[in-house]
């Protein structure tokens, strides 16, 4: 991975009322800002892990600033976001970092309990082979991860968000501009009570995905396989 390359994290502040709304029933807002809180930092946490690459974290509202400026978030460099709805706003947050230099940026946020940091580095690898997008397919018919090579000020234009036909329409729209796309493993996003149920569910089979902060929140205990014996364990 070259150091000409960028990585934005499109995010809000955990606060209660304004996080996961999806998610309540069944839990209470409280609870939703707090699970918000630790999959936002497990992925700040993976993100901060990468080298060359320059890190920008628009957040929302501007006024939330100082709540990103401690670890796990002191390696971003913190933006406010602009936009109307999230495609402007990730159309907004792509065109400034390609600004700054960037020759290929991918945008992520922190809905996805399996994005790593190895998954990002392979996001971005696909467009320095020659890919002129790429995306994370997100279980619910969106994306995890979107990645250009090159700023594209229509790709998101009129999406109609939290739909599952998010990543169709936006693909049909690299085909009909013929550029070449690549896509990266299927993933769980966390957005609806049936979608946390099925984290729960994953992880008490295995140590897959390991976000160590949001484990801990729902109270299922880190987990590794035994190269011995092959039988996982706590």
């Amino acid at each position: 991975m070259s150091g000409d390359s960028a990585l934005v994290l499109m995010c809000k502040a955990p606060v209660s009322g304004k996080v996961k709304t999806r998610l309540c029933p069944p839990l209470t807002p409280r609870e939703a800002a707090g699970l918000y809180a630790c999959l936002l930092e497990d992925t700040a946490a993976e993100a901060v892990s990468l080298r060359r690459l320059r890190k920008f974290l628009f957040h929302s509202p501007p006024e939330a600033r100082g709540h990103f400026l401690a670890a796990p978030f002191s390696g971003f460099i913190l933006m406010d976001q602009k936009g109307y709805d999230l495609g402007e706003r990730m159309t907004n947050a792509m065109d400034a970092a390609f600004s700054s230099g960037a020759r290929r940026v991918a945008v992520i946020g922190a809905d996805c309990p399996a994005l790593s940091a190895g998954r990002i580095r392979s996001a971005l690898r696909e467009l320095e082979d020659g890919a002129d997008a790429v995306f994370g397919p997100a279980e619910d018919g969106g994306f995890y991860l979107i990645g250009l090579c090159a700023p594209s000020p229509d790709l998101l234009r009129g999406i109609a968000w939290s739909t599952r036909t998010v990543l169709a329409a936006v693909i049909s729209r690299c085909r009909n501009a013929g550029m070449a796309y690549a896509l990266l493993p299927a993933e769980l996003d966390i957005d609806t009570a049936e979608s946390l149920d099925e984290l729960r569910r994953r992880m008490r089979l295995g140590p897959r995905p390991a976000c160590p902060r949001t484990r801990e929140w729902l109270g299922i205990a880190s987990r590794r396989v035994s190269p011995v014996t092959g039988r996982i364990t706590s």
